[in-house]
């Protein structure tokens, strides 16, 4: 164990039972970070053998234009950042909207309603072009 003045190196793995917390005394989920990662790249668990009661987004055009991409400064470090407001994605996908107080957005679901949302305006596109001929 390590106390706030050491450092803590493990070489092979570790356990840790119950919620981890960087930079917060009071960790809510199974890693709580309060600041910033670094990594080389993420992946996220997405296998079909794992879901159920898939469908596809419906109305992906009107849900992405319900919700505004917007750029901001963080309060807490005063830098600049680009995103989406929780409360806004909460009234069109509340199912990627989780906490009470300080509201997180999962942008990995994010994805997957652009990539619909893309799909919807190529179809546009097409039956345009095909007006055109």
């Amino acid at each position: 164990t390590g106390t706030a003045n050491q450092n803590l190196q493990v070489n092979g793995g570790a356990y840790i039972s119950g919620n981890v917390g960087i930079n917060t005394t009071a960790p809510t989920t199974d890693l709580d970070v309060n600041g910033e990662i670094k990594t080389i790249d993420i992946n996220v668990t997405s296998d079909i053998n794992l879901k159920t009661n898939v469908k596809s987004i419906q109305d992906p055009l009107e849900k992405v234009l319900q919700i505004r991409g917007v750029t901001f400064d963080w309060k807490s470090s005063h830098k600049s950042s680009a995103g989406v407001i929780a409360q806004e994605v909460e009234k069109v996908l509340p199912q990627l909207v989780n906490g009470e107080d300080t509201k997180t957005v999962n942008y990995n679901g994010l994805i997957g309603l652009l990539v619909e949302a893309v799909k919807a305006q190529q179809e546009e596109i097409n039956m345009l072009k095909d007006r055109l001929k």
